[in-house]
C-alpha cells in the first residue's frame, strides 16, 4: 500500500466518521425538537386535565360543606329542643310554673279583677270597728290593681 492510498483511506474514514457524528448530532437535535413539541402538547393536556380535576374537587367540597352545614343545623336544633325539654322538666320538678301557666293565671287574675271592680261600687262600704272605713272587697281590689301594675 502506498502513502496515497493510506491518505485517501484515512481521508475517507475521516469523512465517514464526520458524517456519522453529524447524523448523530442531527438525530439528537431532531429528538430534542420532537420532545419539545410533544412536551408542550402534553403539558397543555395536563393543564386541561388538572383544571377538570380541580373543578370536580371544588364541586365535591361544596357539596360536602353543604351536607355538613345541614347536619350541623339539624343537630343544633335537636340539641336545643332536648335542652328545652330537660330545663322544663327540672323547673317542673322544682315547682316553677311554666310560661303558659303564668300567662293563664295572669289572664284569670285580670278577669277576676274586672269582676271585682264591677261588683265593688254596688256593695255598701262598711266601717270597721277601728274606723278605718275599708272593706275586704276594697282590700282585694287594691291588691289586684297592685299586681296588675307590677306586670306592666
Amino acid at each position: 500500500m502506498n502513502a496515497e492510498q493510506v491518505t485517501t483511506g484515512y481521508k475517507k474514514l475521516q469523512d465517514e466518521l464526520f458524517e456519522s457524528t453529524r447524523r448523530i448530532w442531527l438525530a439528537g437535535l431532531g429528538t430534542l425538537s420532537v420532545v419539545e413539541e410533544e412536551s408542550t402538547e402534553i403539558f397543555d393536556q395536563l393543564i386541561k386535565k388538572g383544571r377538570l380535576v380541580e373543578e370536580k374537587s371544588r364541586k365535591r367540597m361544596s357539596k360536602t360543606k353543604a351536607e355538613i352545614e345541614a347536619g350541623t343545623e339539624e343537630l343544633s336544633e335537636e340539641l336545643a329542643e332536648k335542652l328545652d325539654r330537660q330545663v322544663s322538666g327540672v323547673l317542673q320538678k322544682l315547682g316553677v310554673p311554666s310560661r303558659a301557666q303564668v300567662q293563664d293565671l295572669t289572664q284569670r287574675v285580670e278577669q277576676l279583677s274586672e269582676q271585682v271592680d264591677r261588683l265593688a261600687p254596688a256593695q255598701p262600704v262598711k266601717k270597721s270597728s277601728t274606723g278605718a272605713g275599708t272593706t275586704k272587697t276594697k282590700q282585694t281590689a287594691a291588691k289586684t290593681k297592685q299586681t296588675a301594675a307590677r306586670k306592666s
